[in-house]
């Protein structure tokens, strides 16, 4: 929904118009005005907030000859809007394009001289979908070079009611059986759909086509069964199913009389059965709503209002300067992980403790033989913050792996490689920086984290973000489909490669990953995340990028971390079935000092052996 000024939350739907104040302006090119500001004080249509202008008054003055046969078209950033649209559905200091076009028909007006936040808009093409391509879904066929229309709603309003009360549409969208198609997913809504859901997306009008014959064979056998209800002397015997008899037309039977066979043999109590269920709709629609978990959960475009909002908040978070101390702090454990003589692959690691290097396993792929030995040179570079890369400490990698996991285990998807860094030559090295297993924290359900690697094998960079809800994935990568519609055909082609991944991924409530937007694409796998207390609890592992053509850059649908006590787990598992006590015994004495660690890992009352 678009932006609403107001101070508070009110108790009610409806704003005093005391309280509805907000700003945009408007340009006519061919009048040659440029720029004129409006500021709208009272809620309303559009045309009556643009007649508040005593220059658009002017315009509409003019010689009724000059403007004979013409009316305006009115562009808004959403979409081309009809003159009864709801004043307080445009965006702040949006810049409305008017333009004249031949007039044909007359809008349809709609009620809006109350402010409610009870509307949604989404926007239509002007040129029909599949099986509609030739026909006219457009009033005026003028308007067909303006689009797409936006077109407002009431929440509870059905597509087609909408779609009338517009105004620019024609009867024939109404009177066939026509839908809507997301433009970019493909997703059908039928016009019987409440608009609640439409908000911000993009639609086209389709036909859905039956064929012919098979639609006369349905009718043709839906005529021909009877059912006797009563038998010939009334005597109320029920025929059962079983002596239920079918009559087929003989051949060359006129269809006249197939049509007075089906209106001699109806459905028993049609009629009635279909109130039936009209009269259970709402209460359906309100039962499976109170089924959702959180009763008061918002609506995908509110929790997107509210991420945007938090995101100020977190940037904020991550700017002041003991955050950000920390961080660097902390960020001194994270090097870069270097695949020798593996053209293209490079990625990011941070110690966990000791000499003990966490990265992701896909950076070694095929490289790595069944007993975890490494079948290529690694290293990995410390303190590589300056481009001329002066201070830098690499640390060659032992080839013995300690734990290398890299599967769908059941229903669980894990990625991982640790690494045991061989410090030779101990006098000239400096002191390896400090594990990170200590700084553990549990994955938080929502708000900020950051992130610190080598995004593209540059310098160390870290980048905050925010965490986007098992619960929205799916929704906020649709919308990022939507926004980014130039590139649908190369995102959606990219995606496919990675189908499996992408379902696992999307799934709501899946705990298996977090997921957020970040600009860490190639180079940055084995990144540690962070949350805004500077608590590591994930690792960086994917997304789903493409190569977009238009700006000539990576760019990616939305990215996922694995969260760090999935793979902790899974390493004192290996260890334990290992017998690899003295590593195991490390983790422990480092599980030790930190309270979400020791009980998740190690769920005994009584404490390990490590004589």
């Amino acid at each position: 929904m678009a932006a609403m000024v107001k101070s508070e939350p009110l108790k009610s739907d409806i704003y005093p118009e005391t309280k509805h104040c907000h700003s945009f302006s408007f340009s006519f090119q061919t009048h040659k005005i440029t720029k004129e500001d409006i500021t709208c004080t009272k809620p309303g249509t559009i045309l009556r907030a643009l007649e508040t202008n005593d220059t658009f008054k002017g315009l509409n003055q003019m010689d009724k000859k000059t403007l004979k046969g013409k009316d305006i078209v009115i562009k808004s950033c959403k979409g081309y809007i009809v003159k009864h649209f709801p004043c307080w559905l445009i965006e702040e200091d949006d810049l409305l394009t008017i333009e004249m076009v031949t007039h044909a028909t007359d809008e349809t007006a709609g009620v809006t001289d109350e402010e409610t936040d009870n509307y949604v808009t989404f926007s239509v093409e002007t040129r029909a979908g599949k099986n509609s391509k030739t026909k006219p879904i457009l009033r005026n066929k003028q308007l067909e070079s303006y689009g797409p229309l936006c077109v407002y709603a009431k929440q509870k309003e059905d597509v087609k009611q909408a779609l009338r009360n517009d105004g620019r549409f024609s009867d024939i969208v109404f009177e066939q059986k026509c839908q809507l198609s997301e433009r970019s997913t493909g997703s059908k809504v039928s016009m019987g759909q409440i608009a609640k859901k439409l908000n911000g997306r993009n639609f086209e009008i389709c036909l859905t086509k039956l064929k012919e014959k098979t639609a006369t064979k349905m009718e043709t056998s839906d005529s021909t069964i009877k059912t006797k209800n009563v038998n010939s002397e009334g005597d109320g015997t029920q025929t059962s199913p079983s002596t239920l008899t079918t009559e087929t037309s003989d051949v060359g039977e006129s269809s006249s009389r197939t049509k007075q066979n089906r209106k001699c043999n109806p459905i028993p109590d049609h009629g009635e059965i279909l109130k039936i269920l009209r009269n259970q709709f709402d209460d359906l629609v309100k039962q499976m709503e109170s089924r959702r978990e959180d009763r008061q959960k918002k609506t995908f475009p509110e929790e997107l209002d509210l991420m945007k909002q938090e995101f100020g908040k977190i940037r904020q978070k991550f700017s002041e300067v003991h955050r950000v101390k920390k961080l660097i702090e902390l960020g001194a454990s994270v090097c870069q992980v270097i695949v020798e003589g593996v053209q293209g692959v490079q990625g990011t690691g941070f110690v966990l403790f000791d000499n003990f290097v966490l990265t992701n396993a896909h950076l070694f792929g095929e490289n790595v033989s069944k007993n975890m030995q490494l079948l290529v040179d690694v290293s990995v570079k410390f303190n590589y913050e300056n481009p001329n890369g002066s201070d830098v400490n690499v640390f060659k990698a032992k080839t013995l792996l300690i734990d290398f996991q890299y599967e769908d285990k059941g229903k669980h998807y894990i990625d991982y490689a640790i690494l045991e860094m061989d410090p030779q030559n101990k006098k000239q090295q400096k002191k390896v920086p400090p594990g990170l297993l200590r700084e553990y924290g549990p994955v938080p359900a929502c708000g900020g984290a950051c992130l610190i690697g080598h995004p593209g094998g540059l310098v160390k960079q870290m980048e905050p973000t925010s965490i986007i809800g098992s619960e929205i994935r799916e929704e906020a990568a649709n919308k990022y489909k939507r926004e980014n519609g130039h590139a649908i055909f190369t995102i959606n082609d990219d995606v496919e490669k990675q189908k499996k991944r992408y379902e696992e991924v999307m799934q709501e409530n899946k705990d298996d990953f977090v997921t957020y937007n970040t600009s860490f694409f190639h180079g940055s796998s084995g990144s540690p995340v962070f949350d805004d207390l500077g608590r590591v609890f994930g690792m960086h592992t994917g997304g789903f990028d493409y190569e977009d053509k238009l700006t000539q850059s990576t760019q990616s649908v939305i990215e996922y971390a694995l969260p760090l006590l999935t793979i902790l787990q899974n390493f004192v598992i290996r260890l334990e079935e290992d017998n690899n006590q003295a590593v195991l015994k490390r983790v422990q004495e480092e599980a030790q000092k930190n309270v979400f660690l020791i009980e998740a890992l190690f769920k005994t009352d009584e404490p390990m052996d490590m004589s």
